[in-house]
């Protein structure tokens, strides 16, 4: 009866057990023939059965009270057992205990490994509210698994820790993230991480895919004008934009426009064969915005 009150105050604190210790009360419990139920549900982060006397040793090695948290979280990462680092996670979080950010990049490593969008993005959330500033790695693990599972809309957070932390998605990764968004008819986040770019990365590329984000989402007249955006700030188009131009132009059923961005795409077409070379921002662009990739 004492160990149940016990039980039921840890339960309703979000405490746990260092294993040792519940590895007694397991037995103490089983020798009464008390139903071990509660002990279990109030300690989610330990899997009885995957552990051996072994990892027990070990376990009391590595985990001291101060560190106890630290200790369970990297056991359970060797065991990939991720639903219970879920749940320790979520209590640590609400006891404001402060984990490495090599630990917590590895459990957003894991779970993305494992296709486990709740889990990676957990994670995150911790990381924001505890101030830990990860590695780009992290992020963009972090922003593909959230375009890969629908969750759009955390896409724009994910972006603004990691601008914030001093990391840049780069132009290619930026561009082709605009251009997801679009497909997935998300035009105000991809407005978003766009604004977010740094002046050197708003080029060829990343206008492009923003072009190509209002002609998936319907509006040929804003896309035409952030193609005139485009070039007011003295941007030049490549094949890539004009690919972009006529597929959206011609889908919206305004052929007359259509003929006249043609007609330029040709003239550049000779153009080019004459450049020695071609800037970065709209080779990137070239090779996004191929026409097998919007037709």
């Amino acid at each position: 009866m004492t160990m149940t009150q016990i039980l039921q105050y840890m339960k309703q604190n979000q405490l746990v057990l260092r294993y040792p210790v519940y590895k007694e009360a397991l037995r103490t419990l089983k020798d009464a023939g008390e139903s071990d139920a509660l002990l279990r549900k109030v300690n989610p982060h330990i899997d009885t059965e995957s552990f051996g006397d072994v990892d027990a040793l070990e376990t009391m090695k590595i985990v001291a009270d101060d560190d106890l948290d630290r200790g369970l979280v990297l056991i359970l990462l060797r065991k990939h057992n991720l639903v219970a680092v879920d749940h320790l996670l979520a209590g640590t979080m609400d006891k404001n205990i402060l984990l490495d950010s090599w630990i917590v990049a590895t459990i957003i490593e894991r779970n993305c490994d494992h296709q486990r969008p709740d889990g990676a993005l957990l994670a995150f959330e911790y990381s924001m509210k505890m101030g830990i500033q990860l590695e780009r790695t992290s992020y963009l693990a972090l922003i593909g698994m959230s375009i890969r599972s629908d969750t759009s809309l955390k896409v724009v957070d994910i972006a603004e820790k990691m601008t914030l932390a001093g990391h840049s998605l780069g132009v290619y990764q930026a561009s082709l993230l605009i251009y997801r968004l679009g497909c997935a008819k998300r035009p105000t986040c991809a407005v978003k991480i766009f604004d977010l770019l740094p002046e050197a990365h708003k080029c060829t590329a990343t206008y492009t895919a923003l072009v190509s984000v209002y002609f998936c989402a319907g509006s040929p007249q804003k896309a035409l004008q952030i193609y005139e955006d485009m070039k007011r700030e003295g941007i030049h188009p490549s094949l890539g934009t004009y690919n972009v131009l006529l597929a959206g132009l011609e889908r919206s059923g305004r052929i007359s426009e259509a003929k006249t961005f043609r007609k330029e795409k040709k003239g550049l077409l000779i153009n080019n064969h004459h450049q020695n070379s071609v800037p970065m921002g709209e080779k990137i662009c070239n090779l996004l915005f191929a026409s097998h990739l919007i037709s």
